[in-house]
């Protein structure tokens, strides 16, 4: 028997065991295949769609490269390469892959929107704009998902108007095209308009039933405008459908805490942490219940990994969402981890939102950064001269360092200002007992 027959009866056998779901067996038969003839394009295709079933998505795609190798024109090997490659997280290698898949298929409306998504995930945004625009001359007519997948461009770049624009154009191609009326609510959303975007969630979900993410998001919107049971009501049709839903329960979490219902948070938050180790706002979340419930060391422990993470993964946050998140750090006297996030929501704010400066000053002293803590201080001044805690926190740390001079001019500017001010007043005490207390070293020293 000729290598060549022993290789074809390799693989036939591996499509057998394969279509009875023998998955181990199927993959050593079409291994034992390609040992022989490592040049049989549609076997090593199907050797990484059989990965991909087995979870070994890294492997799935080195096999639909070889494939796309052996067989340079087949547009399924390099879509099954780019598909995989993109829920890896692997966005360079995909956009690689999807470029070449619209070389090879121009007329393929189902390439162009992903391609412009994947370049504007790697933030080339001007190359995925060009991409659209390459779409509208190969295409007879600009889909609705290219036209959704620009939107999205442009909606991460805050260009709000030509964002809707790409939208509303999407609904008027497509009407029943869900992901146009989604990123609408979030446009709405993102823009301070709660009221619109719940209409359009609302609606979503009468349109496209079972949407459990539309759902999460209409039910947080709820919950933010106060209507619990609603919100309640809609998170837990969701739990009914998916009972593992995490950011459902992450969800149920949020509307717990807002109730100040903190046992049923945490408990909510500790269910997420075992359904997903990964979630970004599950360690804070439960960091913050807990210091509710009087659990400290514990709360201290998470809200500590919460920042480090955020340190590494450099995550853009809403500027309000990191405040709070500042504030809940100095609750739990990490000033450190407070010193970093409130230093990145002074560089949002472009150094002039006094409640973030003052907030910044006081991690800053607690952190044993005296000097650094003086410097915002001093900002702070410089945009609200009479700024009682900045002038009071300039006294005390000159105090502290007995530079007693300066620590009564900060002192006496602050109470030319708040005279009835109690705080100023104490530390005019402990001005006048410093130096009571210098006189009376100087006497001794006679």
């Amino acid at each position: 028997m000729s290598d060549w027959i022993d290789a074809e009866q390799h693989a036939d056998r591996a499509a057998t065991l394969l279509e009875s779901g023998r998955l181990a067996e199927a993959e050593a038969a079409f291994r034992r295949a390609l040992a022989i003839d490592s040049a049989q394009a549609d076997w090593h295709f199907q050797l990484g769609l059989l990965l991909e079933m087995r979870g070994r998505d890294i492997e799935a795609v080195e096999s639909f490269d070889r494939a796309s190798t052996a067989a340079p024109d087949m547009r399924d090997y390099v879509d099954a390469a780019a598909s995989v490659s993109m829920r890896l997280g692997d966005t360079v290698q995909a956009e690689a892959r999807l470029a070449r898949l619209a070389q090879l298929c121009p007329d393929d409306p189902d390439v162009w929107p992903r391609l412009i998504t994947a370049r504007a995930t790697l933030g080339q945004h001007d190359e995925a704009e060009t991409t659209f625009y390459l779409a509208e001359m190969h295409l007879d007519r600009t889909t609705a998902p290219c036209l959704v997948s620009l939107g999205e461009s442009l909606m991460s770049r805050q260009l709000w108007d030509k964002a809707t624009w790409c939208m509303e154009e999407a609904t008027r191609r497509e009407p029943a095209y869900g992901a146009a009326y989604q990123g609408l609510a979030e446009i709405h959303r993102a823009n301070a308009r709660p009221q619109e975007a719940m209409k359009l969630y609302r609606w979503l979900l009468d349109q496209f039933m079972g949407d459990a993410d539309t759902a999460v998001r209409y039910a947080e919107l709820l919950a933010a405008s106060e209507q619990y049971d609603e919100a309640s009501a809609v998170l837990r049709q969701v739990l009914e459908h998916d009972p593992v839903h995490v950011e459902a329960h992450f969800q149920m979490g949020e509307l717990a805490m807002a109730q100040d219902q903190f046992q049923h948070a945490a408990l909510a938050f500790q269910l997420v942490r075992r359904l997903d180790r990964s979630h970004e706002r599950c360690d804070r979340a439960l960091g913050e219940a807990l210091l509710y419930l009087g659990q400290i060391g514990d709360a201290r422990r998470l809200l500590s990994l919460a920042a480090k993470k955020h340190t590494e993964s450099q995550s853009a946050e809403a500027t309000g969402s990191l405040s709070r998140f500042g504030a809940v750090l100095l609750g739990a006297e990490l000033a450190e981890e407070a010193v970093f996030v409130f230093e990145q929501v002074a560089q949002q704010t472009r150094w002039t939102d006094l409640h973030v400066l003052r907030a910044l000053a006081r991690s800053r002293y607690l952190a044993g950064d005296v000097e650094g803590g003086r410097s915002v201080s001093r900002r702070v001044l410089r945009l609200s001269p009479t700024c009682v805690a900045s002038l009071s926190n300039l006294g005390l740390a000159s105090l502290q360092e007995r530079r007693l001079r300066e620590a009564s001019g900060w002192i006496q500017r602050g109470l030319r200002a708040h005279p009835a001010d109690e705080g100023l007043r104490q530390l005019r005490f402990k001005l006048l007992l410093h130096r009571i207390k210098k006189m009376c070293r100087s006497v001794v020293g006679l």
